[in-house]
């Protein structure tokens, strides 16, 4: 039966895979790329209107360019400025749907690294290298650049942004519903999903046709309103609900869309800004860890094949961020023809099918090391909620039948290790209270995100790599 399942799960994951989007859907894709090119387009112009008039200031003040006065300004005030601008909202959606926002926080931000460089000139007590005529001329002239370059080149990224630097899918789910004609339309019929639905494989098939929006808006039936809800929940957008419905589905805010008023129910938990740090902080940390631990990782391969035939590594389909699927790799630790590619039968103390060296790697968290390729390749990251099987149970129910808000821990990748590991809920899900006091963990951690958790998380692992429940 196991192998009969885990063909289904082989078979339809392909067939998600290979599904042909519409064609106004393939630039969903693209828009979040699109966004980081004006950033840094728009980024690149500021450099460029703050240089010029400094260097215009060097001109009028002493006849020359380059002159010190100048260019030792922009030495200091650019580097202030950009960071200011970074954290000010200089470089966001909203700067790019109005150039006239872009134009006041980069003037903000220019003021501010400004007033910074006046007191570094004062701490320091700089004279003569420090032209007031050249300081003043050269940040009016800034400031008058970059207003101008930002309303043109702001209004000329709009158009070529279509009008909106955000995508938008409307799903619409058995009412008449009329589509502008920007929209980027889907018919839940037309694509087989069911929001009531608790297959797996079918929220993948939602997710990679979706996913990638910045925004999913669901026209649907008030006896749906829920269902829908559960799924916007758990994926990583700006998820809106078209109805009346207000009081049973948690709304978080209220927005238009096509002269139509709709329910916030989710906004992703990480955007663009702190996926970026928390995938370098990924690609830093793993990549040193596995260059640290290659002996060890080289060490343990070697005893795991001579103590047993077959592959070194064990792979297994768990539900990654937006609930796709994604190959999860470990150490194997059972004899392969007993490996358990389902997770449908729990691991017990002692459990016959797991080989000596098996044992030894599980009880000490090291069979869990070649998921560091998994944080490089994308699919994982060093700290988020662990990523489950898909027939993994407590107390004969699948997780997602013990909590209606187990699919909403998808919204963000699969971690490594996880606020629910540090705590020691870990090992067998033998009762129901083994899976929500994790899930407890995975929503908090959701809701209360920073790097600064996320490293204090990786530094409590230390302390719970051996633990009693890992066998």
């Amino acid at each position: 039966m196991n192998i009969q399942s885990n063909r289904r799960y082989d078979s339809v994951a392909n067939a998600a895979e290979s599904l042909i989007l519409p064609d106004s859907l393939i630039s969903v894709k693209n828009m979040e790329t699109r966004r980081i090119r004006c950033y840094a387009a728009l980024a690149g112009a500021d450099v460029i209107a703050i240089g010029l008039g400094f260097l215009f200031a060097n001109l009028l003040y002493l006849g020359t360019w380059s002159t010190l006065h100048g260019t030792t300004m922009l030495s200091v005030l650019l580097p202030i400025y950009l960071w200011v601008a970074a954290i000010n909202g200089s470089y966001n959606g909203a700067v790019l749907r109005d150039p006239r926002v872009g134009a006041f926080t980069a003037i903000r931000a220019i003021a501010f690294a400004a007033a910074a460089m006046l007191i570094i000139a004062y701490s320091f007590k700089v004279g003569a290298a420090f032209s007031r005529f050249v300081f003043w001329t050269g940040t009016l002239s800034a400031v008058g650049l970059i207003i101008g370059e930002r309303l043109i080149l702001g209004r000329i990224m709009l158009r070529r942004l279509g009008g909106t630097p955000f995508s938008t899918v409307v799903v619409v789910d058995g009412i008449a519903w009329t589509a502008p004609s920007h929209g980027m339309i889907l018919d839940a019929a037309q694509i087989g999903f069911d929001p009531a639905t608790e297959d797996p494989l079918e929220y993948h098939r939602l997710a990679k046709l979706v996913a990638h929006a910045d925004r999913v808006v669901i026209a649907c039936r008030d006896d749906r309103v829920v269902a829908w809800a559960h799924v916007l929940k758990s994926m990583a957008v700006d998820g809106e609900i078209l109805t009346p419905e207000v009081d049973r589905i948690g709304m978080i805010g209220v927005s238009h869309y096509h002269n139509h008023r709709t329910l916030v129910v989710s906004a992703g938990p990480l955007h663009l800004r702190d996926r970026i740090m928390k995938r370098l902080f990924d690609i830093v940390v793993s990549a040193i860890a596995l260059l640290l631990l290659s002996p060890l990782l080289v060490g343990i391969a070697i005893a795991i094949r001579l103590e047993s035939p077959g592959a070194v590594l064990f792979r297994q389909q768990r539900i990654g961020r937006d609930n796709t699927l994604f190959m999860m790799l470990k150490f194997r630790s059972m004899f392969d023809d007993q490996c358990d590619a389902t997770a449908s039968v729990l691991t017990t103390r002692s459990d016959s099918r797991v080989t000596r060296i098996g044992q030894f790697i599980r009880r000490n968290s090291i069979d869990e090391l070649p998921q560091l390729i998994n944080v490089l390749r994308g699919d994982m990251s060093m700290v988020g909620p662990r990523p489950h099987a898909l027939s993994a149970r407590a107390a004969e129910q699948l997780y997602w039948e013990i909590d209606a808000r187990y699919r909403h821990r998808h919204a963000v990748k699969p971690g490594v290790t996880g606020l629910a590991q540090v705590r020691g809920f870990r090992g067998a899900t033998v009762l129901t209270a083994d899976l929500t006091n994790r899930l407890s963990s995975d929503l908090e951690y959701l809701r209360d995100w920073s790097m600064g958790k996320d490293m204090w998380i990786l530094f409590r692992t230390i302390f719970v790599i051996r633990h009693d429940n890992a066998f």
